[in-house]
């Protein structure tokens, strides 16, 4: 081939490539990490404190008198970041904590909710599922939490049955937001259910994120992009030995006192 083929052929590959790259640009764009949700992993991003929360007492895992209830390799844990502080978009949460005991090992347990000031907002009593594993406490039956105001939760566990003896407990702490308007246009424009979770996880909500994913997970327990999901969100605030327990759905209520 002599140099004044060689000439004529160049702008056809260099038009050539430039066609299939018009074609290749919207299928490269659609590919683009970010662009969905579920395109990537779901990862729990904690927002910085503003300092309000500073010195409010809480404890994730289980602490009291062990002495009625039976030996156990993991203590009862409350599924919560370090700061045992979180957030929510729901006027009534759901909280998820791990359970060591089998029903028949623990007589009863209490939930109680309590403003700032210590004052009592809702307490019952419950019982638990016949298995160990995770379970929900939902707070459909109480008043709907105030926006931008702070709670702190209590899960007490009685294996004795009696009151007078300390129960094995966690605590923590919970606070209702707004959501901001550009957070609200992308939950409501999500496809799927995954995609709000990661946008909650993304945002540092934590009981939004940790509910709507644990019922996604008890729904489809053979899901693998699932399971992923919820190990992630586990290691995210160092709960990685929870992460094959089972979820056992939420505790049945006794009475409201």
């Amino acid at each position: 081939m002599n140099k004044k083929q060689f000439g004529q052929i160049k702008p056809i590959f260099a038009v050539t490539f430039a066609y299939l790259g018009l074609i290749g640009y919207p299928i490269l764009g659609l590919a683009q990490p970010g662009n969905s949700s579920d395109s990537g992993q779901i990862r729990f991003q904690q927002q910085e404190e503003d300092g309000s929360g500073r010195g409010r007492p809480g404890r994730r895992g289980g602490t009291g008198s062990r002495g009625d209830c039976p030996p156990v390799e993991v203590s009862l844990t409350a599924l919560m970041p370090r700061s045992n502080s979180g957030s929510s978009v729901e006027a009534h949460p759901t909280f998820w904590f791990y359970v060591p005991y089998k029903s028949g090992e623990v007589a009863s347990g209490e939930f109680s909710l309590q403003d700032e000031q210590n004052n009592d907002v809702y307490r019952t009593n419950f019982t638990l599922p016949e298995t160990p594993g995770i379970v929900g406490f939902s707070l459909a039956g109480a008043a709907p939490l105030e926006v931008n105001k702070k709670y702190q939760w209590y899960v007490k566990l009685y294996c004795s049955g009696q009151r007078s003896s300390a129960p094995v407990f966690v605590r923590g702490w919970v606070e209702r937001v707004a959501l901001k308007p550009e957070l609200e246009r992308q939950l409501q424009t999500a496809s799927t259910p995954r995609e709000r979770i990661a946008l909650y996880a993304q945002n540092g909500i934590w009981y939004s994120a940790l509910n709507e994913l644990a019922k996604l997970r008890l729904g489809e327990p053979q899901n693998a992009t699932v399971n992923n999901d919820w190990a992630n969100l586990l290691r995210d605030v160092k709960l990685g030995n929870l992460v094959e327990k089972p979820i056992s759905g939420e505790v049945n209520l006794q009475q409201q006192r």
